[in-house]
């Protein structure tokens, strides 16, 4: 049986001659047969980061995948999409390897090299430029290190910033957004205006008898806007917005996910009033159920320990935003927590015609459009739906005047631009 120093040799060989598919064979039958071999799991590492940038997807099939999916193609789209999976999936276990390369030898200035390369693809830009500075720590006079924390812009990082961001500036008077920005039915609004007034004047609220709720949760369908009443509640209540997405917190090492979460809420706090909005909260703190599931079960703990430590003079609120409220784990809905529930229903046949009338306030429309006989043919149409509609109907109108005659066709969006737009977004012939 061959010894691992022969079996990387054997690798090396293959990667001279850049067949890193039989390389990383080599160097995974190396570490079989010496798990402690730090070069070993080095050079797995190196020759699957140089295998997945080989088959790293271009733009163009980024958009052979977007407009086979738009098309209908699904047997193009599923092959698509599985190369990017594949791709990510490779990238992931170059990472692993090279982080085992570490572990067995820490200050090896290769792996940290090749790693900060495998993260920043992944798209962990702060921790890929810490791998690269402490890569260039070790050896400084090596350039190609030096020039990687050069084209990281790696200087002296705030972790918690870059990963989570700054919040949200107050916007311009003439941008900000208001419940007038919004069409929603009298009660949703009334329990929205609700929590409004307990952020601006807790103390009030104290005085009545009310405990203002430490967070909410707002139910709907995709596309209705919970996203967008979220910001409006902020912008009403002049409080800091906090937006993050399940993506921002969790992550690869051990243990920095709680920390992201623990540095989130003490951010919120120090910047109070503010308030957090979690879109897809369902993936983020999903039903706890041990095993495989270890890290998103600490990723709940830790959200849920933060919610029990908020006191009700922080003025800190958290909204989540979630179409699969069955799939949030049961504690992150009791009392004290996300207690408090606001559905966001599709529109009916009013509110379409509504939110019609909002999105084409800017728009120039011929008189023969009837927004309220568009409604009544968009049944179980969203609001991201309609906005969609609004602009395909422009778009429609654009090439029409484009195609006809500059001087005699209408310079304005028409109910035909519309009926055209409606038949393009639903397929309908």
């Amino acid at each position: 049986m061959a010894s691992a120093e022969e079996l990387i040799e054997s690798g090396l060989a293959h990667a001279r001659a850049e067949q890193w598919t039989a390389a990383a064979d080599s160097f995974r039958r190396a570490l079989a047969a010496d798990r402690h071999s730090a070069e070993a799991a080095f050079r797995l590492g190196w020759a699957l980061w140089h295998a997945a940038r080989i088959e790293e997807p271009s733009l163009a099939d980024l958009g052979v995948g977007y407009l086979a999916q738009l098309a209908g193609f699904e047997g193009l789209a599923r092959d698509r999409a599985r190369k990017f999976t594949a791709h990510k999936r490779r990238l992931n276990e170059a990472a692993h390897w090279l982080r085992e390369a570490l572990a067995l030898s820490p200050q090896d200035a290769r792996a940290l090299y090749y790693l900060a390369r495998t993260l920043r693809q992944l798209g962990y830009k702060e921790d890929a430029a810490e791998m690269a500075r402490r890569a260039a720590e070790i050896e400084p006079d090596n350039q190609r290190y030096a020039s990687l924390v050069s084209s990281m812009n790696a200087g002296p990082l705030d972790p918690l910033r870059q990963a989570l961001g700054a919040p949200e500036a107050a916007p311009d008077s003439r941008t900000k957004l208001t419940w007038n920005d919004v069409i929603l039915s009298p009660k949703t609004k009334r329990e929205l205006r609700q929590v409004q007034l307990m952020l601006e004047n807790p103390a009030m609220a104290r005085d009545l008898g009310v405990e203002p709720p430490t967070g909410i949760l707002l139910r709907g369908a995709p596309g209705t806007g919970k996203t967008t009443i979220a910001r409006v509640l902020a912008n009403e209540a002049k409080c800091k917005f906090f937006s993050i997405t399940p993506a921002d917190i969790n992550q690869m090492f051990v243990g920095e996910s709680e920390k992201r979460v623990q540095d989130l809420f003490a951010r919120a706090r120090e910047a109070a009033p503010s308030i957090i909005f979690i879109d897809e909260i369902d993936a983020l703190l999903p039903a706890r159920q041990g095993g495989v599931a270890v890290h998103y079960d600490k990723v709940v703990n830790q959200f849920l320990q933060e919610m029990d430590g908020m006191t009700p003079n922080e003025r800190v609120l958290v909204i989540g935003a979630t179409n699969r409220e069955d799939m949030l784990d049961p504690a992150v809905r009791r009392g004290g927590r996300l207690s408090r529930e606001i559905e966001i229903p599709m529109p009916d046949a009013e509110g379409r015609a509504a939110l019609l009338a909002l999105f084409t306030r800017n728009v120039k429309l011929h008189a023969d459009v009837d927004l309220a006989s568009i409604a009544e043919d968009c049944v179980q149409w969203s609001g991201a739906d309609l906005r969609a509609l609004v602009n395909e109907a422009g778009l429609q109108a654009l090439i029409r005047i484009a195609d006809g005659d500059g001087e005699t066709a209408e310079k304005c969006v028409t109910a035909a631009d519309f009926a055209e737009a409606i038949r393009t977004l639903t397929g309908r012939d």
